[in-house]
Protein backbone atom coordinates (compact mmCIF):
# COMPACT_ATOMS: atom_id res chain seq x y z
CA UNK A 1 0.00 0.00 0.00
CA UNK A 2 1.47 4.07 -0.90
CA UNK A 3 1.56 6.31 1.30
CA UNK A 4 -1.03 7.96 -0.46
CA UNK A 5 -3.72 4.89 0.46
CA UNK A 6 -2.41 4.90 3.45
CA UNK A 7 -3.34 8.85 3.88
CA UNK A 8 -6.48 8.59 2.30
CA UNK A 9 -9.68 9.44 4.18
CA UNK A 10 -12.78 6.60 3.99
CA UNK A 11 -15.56 7.31 1.92
CA UNK A 12 -18.07 8.75 3.76
CA UNK A 13 -21.87 8.73 3.44
CA UNK A 14 -22.03 12.54 2.70
CA UNK A 15 -24.77 14.40 1.01
CA UNK A 16 -23.53 13.11 -2.52
CA UNK A 17 -23.36 9.57 -1.30
CA UNK A 18 -27.18 9.71 -0.13
CA UNK A 19 -28.63 11.74 -3.71
CA UNK A 20 -26.84 8.61 -5.67
CA UNK A 21 -27.99 5.91 -3.60
CA UNK A 22 -31.49 7.61 -4.06
CA UNK A 23 -31.02 7.83 -7.74
CA UNK A 24 -30.42 4.22 -7.49
CA UNK A 25 -32.91 2.46 -5.17
CA UNK A 26 -35.93 4.44 -5.62
CA UNK A 27 -38.21 4.03 -8.67
CA UNK A 28 -38.28 6.44 -11.57
CA UNK A 29 -41.86 7.66 -10.33
CA UNK A 30 -39.98 8.63 -6.97
CA UNK A 31 -37.30 10.12 -8.50
CA UNK A 32 -39.63 12.36 -10.26
CA UNK A 33 -40.60 14.14 -6.65
CA UNK A 34 -37.18 16.01 -7.19
CA UNK A 35 -36.34 15.57 -3.60
CA UNK A 36 -32.22 16.88 -3.11
CA UNK A 37 -30.16 15.89 -0.13
CA UNK A 38 -28.67 18.87 1.45
CA UNK A 39 -27.25 17.16 4.61
CA UNK A 40 -26.89 13.58 6.27
CA UNK A 41 -25.63 12.79 10.10
CA UNK A 42 -26.43 9.62 11.75
CA UNK A 43 -28.99 11.57 13.91
CA UNK A 44 -30.33 13.89 11.14
CA UNK A 45 -30.34 14.23 7.93
CA UNK A 46 -32.00 17.23 5.50
CA UNK A 47 -33.76 17.45 2.02
CA UNK A 48 -35.65 19.98 -0.19
CA UNK A 49 -38.60 18.85 -1.96
CA UNK A 50 -39.07 21.58 -4.64
CA UNK A 51 -42.67 22.84 -6.14
CA UNK A 52 -43.76 20.96 -9.50
CA UNK A 53 -46.94 21.46 -10.71
CA UNK A 54 -46.87 17.67 -10.95
CA UNK A 55 -47.16 16.74 -7.73
CA UNK A 56 -50.10 19.64 -7.32
CA UNK A 57 -53.62 19.23 -6.69
CA UNK A 58 -56.26 21.86 -7.64
CA UNK A 59 -55.58 24.25 -5.33
CA UNK A 60 -51.87 24.48 -6.27
CA UNK A 61 -50.38 22.75 -2.94
CA UNK A 62 -47.81 20.10 -3.02
CA UNK A 63 -50.56 17.21 -2.28
CA UNK A 64 -50.39 14.87 0.38
CA UNK A 65 -49.47 11.95 -0.99
CA UNK A 66 -46.01 13.51 -2.82
CA UNK A 67 -45.89 14.89 0.77
CA UNK A 68 -45.90 11.26 2.45
CA UNK A 69 -43.31 9.44 -0.47
CA UNK A 70 -40.83 12.55 -0.06
CA UNK A 71 -40.99 11.39 3.85
CA UNK A 72 -40.31 7.65 3.05
CA UNK A 73 -37.89 8.39 0.81
CA UNK A 74 -36.10 10.51 2.67
CA UNK A 75 -36.08 7.80 5.69
CA UNK A 76 -34.09 5.71 3.19
CA UNK A 77 -30.78 7.97 3.41
CA UNK A 78 -31.46 8.83 6.61
CA UNK A 79 -31.51 5.52 7.88
CA UNK A 80 -28.49 4.62 5.83
CA UNK A 81 -26.50 7.42 7.46
CA UNK A 82 -28.03 6.07 10.91
CA UNK A 83 -27.23 2.71 10.39
CA UNK A 84 -23.31 3.09 8.19
CA UNK A 85 -24.01 1.58 5.23
CA UNK A 86 -27.01 0.47 2.82
CA UNK A 87 -28.66 -2.42 3.47
CA UNK A 88 -31.98 -4.06 2.54
CA UNK A 89 -34.75 -2.04 4.39
CA UNK A 90 -38.64 -1.80 4.35
CA UNK A 91 -41.28 0.77 5.88
CA UNK A 92 -42.74 -1.03 8.15
CA UNK A 93 -45.35 2.33 8.72
CA UNK A 94 -45.71 5.81 8.53
CA UNK A 95 -48.22 8.04 10.41
CA UNK A 96 -48.75 11.22 8.75
CA UNK A 97 -50.50 14.63 10.15
CA UNK A 98 -50.62 17.73 7.62
CA UNK A 99 -50.80 21.31 9.36
CA UNK A 100 -51.05 23.69 6.88
CA UNK A 101 -50.41 23.63 2.85
CA UNK A 102 -47.27 23.36 1.35
CA UNK A 103 -46.78 26.14 -0.91
CA UNK A 104 -45.13 26.94 -3.93
CA UNK A 105 -41.77 27.68 -2.65
CA UNK A 106 -41.41 23.64 -1.58
CA UNK A 107 -40.50 22.09 1.57
CA UNK A 108 -37.47 21.48 3.84
CA UNK A 109 -37.57 17.92 5.14
CA UNK A 110 -35.63 17.33 8.27
CA UNK A 111 -35.31 13.42 9.59
CA UNK A 112 -34.43 12.77 13.22
CA UNK A 113 -33.63 9.52 13.70
CA UNK A 114 -35.29 8.80 17.11
CA UNK A 115 -34.23 4.98 17.66
CA UNK A 116 -31.58 2.78 15.23
CA UNK A 117 -32.39 -0.88 16.51
CA UNK A 118 -31.18 -4.10 15.42
CA UNK A 119 -34.31 -4.47 13.55
CA UNK A 120 -35.89 -1.58 13.49
CA UNK A 121 -35.19 2.06 12.93
CA UNK A 122 -37.22 5.00 14.14
CA UNK A 123 -37.49 8.61 12.80
CA UNK A 124 -39.28 11.63 12.74
CA UNK A 125 -39.72 13.67 9.62
CA UNK A 126 -40.71 17.25 9.60
CA UNK A 127 -41.65 19.23 6.51
CA UNK A 128 -41.97 23.16 6.58
CA UNK A 129 -42.73 25.92 3.69
CA UNK A 130 -39.70 26.84 2.54
CA UNK A 131 -40.76 30.26 1.98
CA UNK A 132 -42.13 31.19 5.83
CA UNK A 133 -40.56 28.03 7.43
CA UNK A 134 -43.66 26.90 9.21
CA UNK A 135 -44.50 23.21 10.40
CA UNK A 136 -46.49 21.85 7.18
CA UNK A 137 -46.55 18.15 8.07
CA UNK A 138 -44.96 16.08 10.76
CA UNK A 139 -44.84 12.56 10.34
CA UNK A 140 -43.39 9.33 12.23
CA UNK A 141 -41.70 6.08 10.20
CA UNK A 142 -40.42 2.87 11.28
CA UNK A 143 -38.18 1.23 9.10
CA UNK A 144 -37.16 -2.69 9.64
CA UNK A 145 -33.86 -3.59 8.84
CA UNK A 146 -33.88 -7.00 7.13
Amino acid sequence: MSDTDQNAPEATFDAAAAQGLLDEVTAPWVRDLGLRVTSVSPAQSRFFLPFSDSLTRDAGMICGQAIVAAADTAMIAAVTASIGSYAPITTVDIASRFLRPLGNAGGDVTVDILKAGRRLVVGRITITDHATGKLAADLTSTYARL
